[in-house]
């Protein structure tokens, strides 16, 4: 399937995840003069549609998508409208979420690196700076709260960069309930200087493992209910432990009303008490305990990261921007070890750009080599977004495990991410493993049949008399063989 742009459009390649609400495309957006680079398409499922406040939620997300440009946040495409549907374009980031990683070091009996966790708790402080400082068209703030903060939702790409995504969830506390006018071709206009109408109070939104006590209290939440998320997000790569996640909903819900946090130190030793003091702040029950802003949460774990680099034997410390390249190198060395270098999605989206900017196959074989490839990606069951396997994701980086919860029966429960010991997928089955079996099988064989040989030979030497040689045995034989005359 094709969408239409100008004078190119995004060839849709492969589906990438699932969920009860929408699904995720990998795509190649054409442009002129044969350039082409790839994207990723969301768009709602026809089910979905036909609820008008899950379309507004969808709309509302490409409106903030649409005004956030931070490095740290998904970047922005396009919206598109076509035959009917909306479909939001984002960025394509190679790598990994942050659960794969995870995942796949607690798997291996690894502890997850203190100064990379660091780094990344920095990176979603950074985008969550930027967007809770959101303004309308009229400049003024619309309070936004992205609600689900979470491994799914942190994007490591290849180059060390560190991305946060998925505000289809966000609420902006400080608009009231503006109303939609449908005109024009993507659909509506905002009211109220632009903005988009908040969703409804009275639903959890997120995953229940990352959610602020308050937003279960039903209080009203702001900016500090993502700084708790970012709390546990570091509590648990420090420790390899879940800190909330129960077997089922209730009990995690108790778990985080509770507010019991343990001490970091005796599950990492090597943590450092100033890194361990900010977490247990940012997990403080009530928001008043917690930091006021990003920005001042932000300051503290850097902090922290000055404390751990600084320089032995007297040597100058590094400056800021020598700091974050070598950041970067150690967390896209992370990425690369996590993935095993290995872009799953790089073939895929080379032959299909190249068909995309030029040479054009027979009707219908994009569509099935697209639907082929999407089955070979070895997906995680369910979730909305790719979620984490070590594997490329865009827009929805949510692992498939981690469908968000929307407030609907069941999706709570389809939230809760997976414990980290699901390392890495399953490997497509190659020819090589199996010649190498079918040659040490035959090896085998063949020594085992010449131990039966040497063992039966040996046994028939064991049943001479003793003293007797082998020539008196030959002529014994020989004698007794001789037919009389």
């Amino acid at each position: 399937m094709d969408l239409p742009m100008g004078e190119g459009g995004y060839a849709l390649l492969a589906r990438l995840s699932a969920g009860g609400m929408a699904e995720l495309f990998l795509a190649c957006r054409r442009g002129p003069a044969g350039i082409a680079h790839p994207v990723v398409v969301k768009r709602l499922r026809p089910e979905a549609r036909r609820d008008p406040s899950i379309v507004r939620m969808f709309l509302r997300e490409a409106w903030i998508s649409a005004r956030l440009q931070h490095p740290n946040v998904i970047r922005f495409h396009d919206f598109v409208f076509h035959e009917g549907r909306h479909h939001l374009v984002v960025e394509y980031v190679p790598g990994c979420d942050l659960a794969a990683a995870a995942r796949v070091y607690f798997a291996e009996g690894r502890p997850f690196p203190i100064e990379a966790a660091i780094e990344i708790g920095l990176g979603v402080l950074r985008a969550l700076g930027h967007a809770h400082g959101l303004r309308d068209d009229a400049g003024s703030l619309v309070g936004l709260v992205h609600r689900d903060v979470s491994p799914q939702n942190v994007l490591l790409s290849l180059e060390g960069e560190i991305k946060l995504i998925d505000f289809g969830v966000a609420k902006m506390t400080a608009m009231t309930g503006a109303g939609i006018d449908d005109a024009g071709p993507l659909g509506p206009a905002w009211s109220a200087g632009g903005a988009a109408p908040s969703s409804g109070a009275g639903t959890v939104k997120g995953k229940l493992g990352y959610v602020a006590p308050e937003q279960l209290r039903g209080q009203r939440i702001d900016a500090r209910a993502d700084l708790f998320a970012v709390g546990v997000i570091l509590f648990e790569l420090l420790t390899g432990r879940r800190l909330f996640h129960r077997k089922d909903d209730s009990a995690t819900m108790g778990a985080v009303l509770s507010g019991e946090v343990p001490a970091i130190a005796p599950l990492r030793p090597a943590c450092p008490a100033l890194l361990e003091e900010a977490v247990r702040r940012a997990l403080a029950r009530e928001p008043e305990g917690r930091f006021e802003t990003a920005g001042e949460m932000e300051e503290a774990l850097a902090e922290v990261l000055a404390s751990l680099r600084c320089a032995p034997g007297g040597r100058a410390e590094p400056s800021s921007s020598e700091r974050g390249l070598l950041a970067g190198q150690e967390l896209a060395a992370l990425v690369r070890d996590v993935t095993s270098g290995r872009d799953r999605h790089r073939s895929m989206l080379v032959r299909g750009c190249r068909r995309s900017a030029g040479v054009r196959g027979r009707p219908g074989s994009r569509s099935a080599a697209a639907s082929r490839s999407g089955e070979a990606q070895g997906r995680r069951s369910g979730g909305e977004r790719g979620e984490a396997t070590p594997r490329p994701r865009g827009l929805d980086g949510s692992a498939p495990e981690d469908a968000v919860g929307r407030g609907e029966p069941g999706d709570a429960r389809d939230a809760a991410t997976p414990h980290w010991k699901d390392a890495r997928p399953q490997r497509r089955v190659r020819l090589l493993p199996w010649l190498v079996i079918a040659a040490v099988t035959f090896a085998a064989g063949a020594l085992a049949g010449r131990a039966i040989g040497a063992t039966s030979a040996g046994a028939s030497c064991a049943h001479r008399p003793r003293g007797e040689s082998a020539e008196s045995a030959r002529s014994a034989a020989e004698t007794h063989s001789t037919p009389p005359r």
